[in-house]
């Protein structure tokens, strides 16, 4: 070879030849190298700047439906008002001023209001005619004597009956730094139908618990929504709740759109990127901002890895140009010279058949060679029928067609008979997949993966023809045609049967057991994926029912789930968990911890994946609490490493037990770490509410006695027992009252009146709330049915 070489490069004409087809081979290849490495780069900037858009896109839309659902709610409440017949009349008094009943009947009305709202920081009426003012907590009096006249030029503005959101300054001026300078304010002009404005509702909302959005903790870094008011004067920060200062919201106030806006600007010292959604209900703007350099930070770091694969790539074309250069020369050439010969009628070679001697025979001949060797390849290909029949068959359970008849005459191309009579998806789950590949090896995994699927097509016996599709995952997937003709009645019978002797054989041969998914029975072949997906959804079930399920379709369809009740009820357990951590009391700690287990146990209907992230949800917010009370987290990847616990989790059981146990232990961490001392504001205020709940108290009167700021106790009991005041005391009352109503044998009026409720619609409507049925239906559902003496049936 070398010898070989050295002849070559000794002729002029081959050194020139060499160097040409190597200069050639290394300028493709750099010079494809360098375009796919460009338009890889552009095409990934676009695909994070597209993608990045509509993420923010979604979270807006997430935070406007948020913010339009409590907005609504609050405006709900002042229709309700304005349509209440006591109101109107009130209304209508003169200058005399309302009666003393309409007077109670209005008042319980704005304190159920105010109560059942954690928004609402303050609610008024206003009787024009007599210039009254009456709250929740007080009677009428004059609007120049109260707290907060200076909503009244807001309402002089309003020439009709309509509702208007204000932003105005808070009442007072407010010279506390750490509390908001503004107060959001909703007006309604009453009454509902009329031709002159007879007064109004005034509703001031508690700015910090509106606008402070639980998004931000899933927002990238450097990104903020902002909530901008109906009449663009001011914008809030939904990471604090607070007034976006003036000059910051003064860059983007005048490009803000009707509809969705995207623009770029300079902002803060460097380039941010803005996307702005407006609300259709309410006339809130929403704003994402998030600084350009975040986006393009991925783009970079694949741009310096495309610059680096770039030039390495040129460097190894280059070495391979060049041996291949050396490596076809010689074909080459004594192809040349064969020519040359042939052409001179030398004896450099055989003769050409036909004696033809021209370089076009040449070529011809090597086309026909080339041509042979792919009739050569492509039946080398169709002796390979395994793959194809694979490929095919992941195409079918994964795509819907309306060519049936084509998909029949493939069955037959790719040597998979099958009947007329429909086809249905049996999907086998392998049980406790992590201890089974802790177990077994890769090849031992895909050996008994294969060794399922041949035996649920001999335990199938002449009832079906099965095909199965080999997945390196924890399911196997059978594909199923009947023999024979059946009724839809005939296949829901025998088909579950089929499964359950499948899965016997498993547990007998392998010593393991799967849970079998079955879809429904689809005539057409077209319609195979429905099937997989049925069959797919009906495996959700094993979370609730355990392993070794056989879970048709037609059984889980009926099942229609109540998810608001169950997040409802996992809200109010989370609340008396939170409550108990910090105290040193694991008998009503493990309780709370059983009813938590109860309730997830039996949410069948509801997604697994929903009772698992309600689930992680909870040891999250124990996980913060942690942090808030102090206790710094084992390691930086301590909540990440959670995450991949609770997902790796199979079962509701198995998930609400690795919840427990971790609630239980940071409660053992709290109390073993938690120095004695005295009774904190917090606990004295549980005690206070534990004593009189059943009487009329507010957190004014409370932080009176203590002789603290009523907003300062307010922050101080939310962030120690993590609910607000009146959510605390409302999840008391109720929990009182579903007791009475259950073990005594008092009138709903009674009860509602011995857990502070004097007004029965108020404690029905509060009621019915919180728990989604009425007290009365409560008593029917959960109370014991006795025979009473005193009645005729």
């Amino acid at each position: 070879m070398i010898r070989l070489i050295q002849a070559a490069f000794s002729n002029f004409k081959f050194r020139s030849l060499f160097f040409r087809i190597l200069f050639l081979l290394a300028l493709l290849v750099t010079m494809t190298t360098v375009v796919v490495g460009y338009f890889g780069n552009r095409y990934s900037q676009n695909v994070v700047r597209e993608e990045v858009r509509r993420s923010s896109i979604q979270m807006l839309e997430q935070t406007r439906r948020l913010m339009d659902a409590l907005l609504s709610d609050v405006d709900q409440i002042t229709v309700r008002l304005a349509q209440n017949r006591t109101f109107s009349h009130a209304l209508l008094s003169g200058a005399g001023g309302p009666s003393e009943a309409d007077v109670q009947e209005i008042r319980n009305y704005l304190l159920d209001s105010y109560t059942s709202s954690p928004y609402i920081e303050s609610i008024y009426v206003y009787y024009a005619d007599s210039g009254l003012v009456q709250s929740a907590l007080v009677g009428p009096a004059k609007t120049e004597s109260t707290d907060d006249p200076e909503w009244l030029p807001y309402y002089r503005s309003m020439k009709r009956t309509e509702s208007k959101w204000f932003v105005r300054k808070y009442p007072g001026g407010g010279s506390d730094k750490n509390l908001s300078q503004t107060q959001v304010t909703l007006i309604r002009t009453t009454p509902w139908g009329g031709a002159s404005i007879k007064g109004a509702i005034i509703v001031n909302m508690n700015q910090q618990a509106l606008f402070q959005s639980p998004s931000f903790r899933l927002m990238r870094p450097g990104e903020e929504i902002w909530m901008v008011s109906p009449d663009g004067s001011l914008a809030f920060n939904s990471n604090t709740g607070m007034v976006v200062p003036a000059a910051e919201f003064s860059v983007i106030r005048d490009k803000l759109g009707s509809d969705i806006t995207a623009f770029a600007n300079r902002f803060r010292g460097s380039e941010y990127s803005f996307t702005a959604v407006t609300s259709p209900y309410t006339g809130w703007k929403y704003v994402d901002l998030i600084p350009t350099a975040s986006l393009y930070q991925s783009g970079k770091d694949i741009q310096q890895f495309m610059l680096i694969l770039m030039a390495f790539s040129i460097v190894i074309a280059v070495l391979f140009a060049f041996v291949i250069t050396i490596r076809i020369y010689s074909p080459i050439y004594s192809l040349v010279q064969f020519v040359n010969n042939k052409r001179e009628g030398g004896n450099g070679g055989a003769a050409f058949p036909g004696g033809e001697r021209s370089e076009l025979a040449i070529l011809f001949s090597a086309f026909k060679s080339l041509k042979e060797q792919s009739a050569a390849m492509e039946s080398q290909l169709k002796d390979n029928w395994p793959v194809l029949q694979q490929s095919f068959l992941r195409r079918l359970i994964q795509e819907k067609s309306r060519q049936h008849a084509e998909i029949m005459a493939q069955f037959a191309y790719y040597r998979l008979p099958v009947t007329p009579f429909g086809f249905f998806v049996c999907v086998l789950r392998i049980d406790d997949y992590p201890a089974y590949m802790n177990k077994y090896g890769r090849y031992d995994q895909s050996l008994i993966r294969y060794f399922i699927a041949k035996m649920s097509a001999e335990m199938a016996g002449p009832a079906y023809r099965l095909y199965p599709l080999h997945t390196e995952s924890r399911d196997v997937i059978l594909v199923c045609n009947p023999e024979q003709e059946v009724s839809p009645e005939q296949f829901r019978a025998q088909a579950p049967e089929a499964a359950e002797r499948i899965g016997a054989a498993i547990r007998t041969y392998l010593n393991l057991t799967v849970s079998a998914g079955i879809g429904d029975l689809k005539q057409l072949a077209g319609s195979v994926s429905e099937s997989y997906e049925e069959a797919m959804d009906a495996l959700e079930s094993r979370a609730f029912k355990g392993y070794g399920l056989v879970a048709p379709i037609w059984l889980n369809r009926d099942r229609k789930p109540a998810d608001q009740q169950f997040f409802r009820t996992m809200g109010a357990h989370k609340r008396e968990i939170l409550l108990h951590i910090r105290e040193d009391n694991p008998e009503e700690l493990g309780v709370e911890l059983a009813k938590l287990a109860d309730t997830a146990e039996h949410a069948e209907g509801i997604p697994f994946r929903l009772v698992q992230h309600a689930c992680f949800q909870l040891v999250v917010e124990v996980f913060q609490r942690l942090a808030e009370l102090g206790f710094a987290p084992k390691s930086e990847t301590e909540l990440s490493e959670l995450q991949e616990e609770v997902l790796r989790l199979e079962t509701v059981g198995e998930t609400v037990r690795y919840a427990a146990a971790y609630i239980r232990r940071m409660n053992r961490r709290v109390v073993s770490e938690t120095p004695q001392e005295s009774v904190p504001v917090a606990k004295q205020i549980l005690d206070y509410i534990e004593a009189n709940f059943d009487k009329e108290i507010s957190l004014g009167g409370i932080a009176d006695k203590l002789q603290l700021d009523p907003s300062y106790v307010s922050r101080l009991f939310r962030q120690e027992v993590s609910v607000t005041f009146m959510d605390y005391v409302i999840s008391l009352r109720l929990e009182k009252a579903k007791k009475l109503l259950i073990e005594g044998k008092l009138p709903v009026k009674q009860i509602g009146a011995a857990v502070g409720y004097a007004n029965q619609r108020s404690f029905n409507r509060i009621f019915k709330k919180y728990e989604g049925v009425t007290p009365g239906e409560y008593r029917d559902i959960h109370g014991q049915n006795k025979l009473s003496s005193d009645e005729i049936y």
